[in-house]
């Protein structure tokens, strides 16, 4: 599949450009055939009106009654997808790579609202740091689309993270069965988040989490004297990064290993993010994802 260079999108200003830029090249590997079959049915007839796509023009019927009728189509299985961008203060961090972690996964979640909007699924955005800052109502039209993409675009740093305070606000006020999706680089204490997924497991959600990371923090490769500063208000360090490293590296693997298990507990995957791999994949996972819930009806 062919993938756009992330430096090249990245100086697209705007989700909604950058996401329809990510779209058109994430389309153009697929065949559109596969991803219309994911959520589309026949509906129903209606009479052509001038300017309608002819494309959709039956003519089966036309040869039976000698008039013009389109074959409309709906979603077979709608689906409400719940986005959660972590929007705390570590995740403005940026390596040195073309997104910050906080813009790679405003950047994939953009461009997957507006996949799903063409497959006629509804989605909402949560935008949350030490507790929810805002919480746009699921919809499925191109204006929510843009009211999302704007409020991506307004969206500044904020506290630490408690993903376990957000699902515990959000969860209860869904009102149909959803698929939660949520971006966080997950520095917060996994202990607490058990109580949040299960608020989700309780309301029988679905529930994916992205583990999103800079390439800077998963390998630590800095050398030469170093300040380092708390992500979340932590304070300040200077020091041979050298003398850290292996102490660091430790500590991040118990806590990615926490993370899953408590992800395997509760019956919900948990998947690497690093914002140096292709947002293609992302997209892939997502959309294979729906084909698979529409199976299962």
């Amino acid at each position: 599949m062919p993938q756009i260079d992330p430096h090249v999108l990245a100086r697209i200003k705007g989700y909604e450009l950058r996401s329809l830029r990510l779209v058109e090249s994430f389309m153009a590997g697929m065949h559109k055939s596969k991803l219309l079959g994911i959520s589309t049915e026949f509906a129903q007839h209606r009479p052509y009106s001038p300017g309608d796509d002819t494309k959709h023009l039956d003519w089966k019927v036309y040869a039976k009654t000698d008039r013009f009728y389109l074959r409309e189509y709906e979603a077979e299985t709608s689906m409400q997808v719940v986005f959660m961008l972590d929007v705390s203060k570590s995740m403005f961090f940026n390596g040195g790579g073309a997104f910050s972690k906080v813009d790679y996964a405003a950047t994939t979640l953009s461009a997957l609202s507006y996949l799903l909007m063409q497959q006629k699924d509804a989605f909402s955005l949560v935008l949350f740091d030490s507790q929810v800052r805002s919480f746009l109502p699921a919809r499925g039209s191109q204006s929510h689309y843009r009211n999302m993409t704007e409020m991506l675009d307004k969206a500044g740093p904020g506290g630490e993270t408690d993903l376990a305070r957000a699902l515990m606000t959000v969860v209860p006020q869904l009102k149909r069965r959803s698929l939660l999706v949520v971006f966080s680089d997950f520095l917060t204490d996994t202990s607490e988040l058990a109580l949040g997924l299960g608020q989700v497991s309780f309301g029988e959600h679905d529930l994916l989490l992205f583990h999103v990371e800079d390439p800077l923090e998963r390998d630590f490769t800095m050398t030469g004297q170093t300040v380092f500063i708390g992500p979340e208000g932590e304070g300040r360090l200077r020091c041979d990064p050298r003398d850290l490293r292996h102490a660091y590296l430790a500590a991040r693997d118990r806590h990615r290993a926490g993370l899953r298990e408590l992800g395997m507990r509760s019956g919900f995957d948990v998947d690497d993010m690093p914002t140096d791999s292709p947002i293609e994949s992302v997209l892939t996972k997502l959309l294979s994802y729906r084909a698979a819930r529409r199976k299962r009806g």
